[in-house]
């Protein structure tokens, strides 16, 4: 009895040992993944027409007095649809849509860091930027009778003609 008592401690302490290694096992496989993860390379949506925080901190979603283009919306897509140029690889790929871009329009009016929101590729987003920054200075947000910096979004079309 006392032998059968003995291989049964024994068997105890061999399950518990086993058990004990496993949780320390899948906890060293754990923190392997962890740091595995942490090395792994990220993707990176940083870009030049992307910036920090800070230099957004200041820039205000909505407005009582929206910036708006000088002449009207009118005169606005008369100037992109003569200003665009359609890349030539859009051209031969017949790409149609739209090209989102969000930016922002300045106290003083001007337009500044356009991001991407929506893109069509064969280089229809650059195109879009290239237009929306080369448009003259708008009337700015208002808010509480001050000028202020105002994000705004616009829609430029492409089509296959």
């Amino acid at each position: 009895m006392r032998i059968s008592q003995a291989f049964s401690s024994l068997g105890s302490l061999f399950v518990i040992s086993v058990f004990g290694f496993s949780l320390f096992s899948c906890g060293g496989e754990s923190s392997y993944s962890l740091t595995k993860k942490e090395t792994a390379k990220k993707e990176d949506f940083s870009d030049k027409d992307t910036y920090s925080a800070e230099s957004e901190a200041d820039v205000m979603a909505w407005v009582k007095e929206k910036p708006a283009y000088v002449g009207g919306k009118k005169e606005m897509y008369n100037f992109i649809k003569n200003n665009l140029v359609v890349p030539e690889e859009a051209k031969k790929a017949k790409v149609s849509g739209m090209v989102f871009v969000r930016f922002i329009v300045e106290k003083d009016g001007k337009i500044t860091n356009p991001k991407i929101i929506k893109g069509l590729g064969h280089g229809c987003e650059e195109a879009a930027k290239n237009v929306i920054l080369s448009m003259p200075n708008w009337k700015p947000g208002m808010h509480e009778g001050k000028a202020v910096r105002v994000y705004h979004s616009l829609p430029i079309a492409f089509s296959k003609d």
